[in-house]
């Protein structure tokens, strides 16, 4: 096994995981302190959140070492959790994942590989389980992002991404995003700065418990009803991030949308 030199951040936003936030945070403690002298846990939580996910965090808190507990108040978004992580990770590395235990932690040692050679190392899943719906809708979104922003990434919102802290810093957030195109500005970033970007496939499971906050409910293996806000403010996203990579609204001039990216 391992052990790494680098000290490292792990943040999960957690937002109605009452039914996994504790394995999660468990799994994550016991996997870091195996292969790293210094590190730290943050679950971003939220004051929306109202299955007493933010009470178990706040008891986990208690209980394990280098674990904390950031509270985005009435910030209820993705994007919200995403930028409260980066902005309150304090290691070399940054890495996270989401809170319902669709990846196995322990793959963070395939991005740790790579991030010998690259600046963002991103995972892609190598098999979706999720509901055909929402397969499809993944597709079409990444297509989407790919075409308007020039990406080449496979798997643009997948929730098992690993930065070195000269990316991250390197980003200047939109505020007001609220959806998954908050990764893209990550991307879009990197790329601007020379920055490199690996890709490795991992593992994803299905999800156990509880339902993702964007979808309705699911039917099965093949149905799931997606917010229509949600979409809505996908689209609101897509079109602000549009304007800051071509300098609108006040910006500087960005060059991302012309060079090509530099991802393996």
């Amino acid at each position: 096994m391992e052990r790494y030199k680098e000290s490292i951040s792990v943040f999960v936003p957690v937002y109605n995981e009452r039914d996994s936030v504790r394995t999660v945070a468990e799994e994550i403690s016991d996997y870091l302190k195996s292969r790293f002298s210094d590190y730290e846990i943050l679950l971003i939580t939220s004051d929306k959140s109202t299955d007493g996910t933010t009470e178990i965090a706040l008891a986990l808190e208690r209980e394990i070492p280098h674990l904390r507990v950031v509270n985005r108040g009435s910030d209820w978004s993705y994007a919200g959790a995403l930028r409260t992580g980066f902005k309150n990770a304090k290691k070399e590395l940054i890495f996270f994942t989401d809170g319902d235990r669709q990846f196995d932690i322990h793959e963070l040692d395939l991005l740790m590989d790579a991030i010998k050679r690259f600046d963002v190392v991103t995972g892609y899943k190598i098999k979706r389980n999720d509901p055909l719906m929402r397969i499809w809708m993944s597709w079409l979104y990444n297509v989407t992002m790919r075409t308007v922003f020039r990406l080449s990434i496979r798997d643009i919102n997948g929730a098992f991404k690993l930065y070195r802290r000269k990316v991250v810093d390197a980003v200047h957030f939109l505020p007001d995003l609220t959806q998954g195109v908050v990764n893209v500005e990550m991307y879009l970033t990197a790329r601007e700065h020379g920055y490199t970007i690996g890709e490795v496939g991992v593992h994803h499971f299905h999800r156990l418990a509880g339902s993702p906050d964007s979808e309705i409910g699911t039917r099965g293996k093949i149905i799931a009803f997606v917010r229509p806000h949600i979409i809505l403010e996908s689209l609101k996203d897509t079109y602000k991030l549009w304007k800051k990579v071509h300098g609108w609204g006040g910006g500087t001039q960005s060059t991302v949308s012309k060079n090509p990216d530099k991802t393996q």
